[in-house]
């Protein structure tokens, strides 16, 4: 319990529903965030630049307000089985439903869910940041940094097919 925050009801219904139907606790199925296990290929990553992933994240939502995104959802939750709880949550999903089933104004629920795409942003980078497996490449030069990576691994692209 000390290491899932109160606030993330998800987790710890989860948590709730393992101990309680196993009888074991939660923490005994796993290393959970304390460990990274050693893993068969070679992690890289880019370093997290919010100015320049703001920006990103608001051209896809200045795309989507054209009109995309709406009919999207519209469209998802008018079929039979409408959208499961896990999609209802989801980025911008959540916001446009508003609007469709609570009449939320529109520009205010695009907003939101801007807002709401850069946080998901900034937890995914702390996340990602403390995996020690992971080389960070610096941006200015990832495209030969990456080629090197891949030459080092001794991988043949015109193999790729092949395997």
């Amino acid at each position: 319990a000390s290491r899932i925050e109160p606030g993330n009801r998800r987790r710890v219904v989860r948590a709730l529903e393992v101990t309680l139907g196993s009888g074991r606790p939660f923490s005994s199925y796993g290393p959970g965030l304390t460990r990274y296990p050693p893993t068969p290929v070679r992690l890289l990553g880019l370093p997290f630049e919010p100015g320049v992933v703001d920006r990103r994240i608001a051209a896809r939502f200045a795309t989507w307000r054209q009109g995309s995104l709406l009919a999207e959802v519209r469209a998802l939750a008018a079929r039979p089985a409408g959208l499961s709880r896990t999609a209802r949550q989801a980025v911008g999903y959540r916001e446009v439903l508003r609007h469709l089933e609570d009449g939320a104004d529109l520009e205010a629920c695009y907003e939101e869910a801007e807002r709401r795409s850069r946080v998901l942003a900034r937890r995914q980078w702390a996340w990602f940041r403390r995996d020690p497996r992971i080389q960070w490449l610096d941006p200015a030069d990832a495209l030969p940094a990456l080629l090197a990576a891949w030459d080092a691994a001794g991988a043949d692209p015109r193999a790729a097919g092949r395997r």
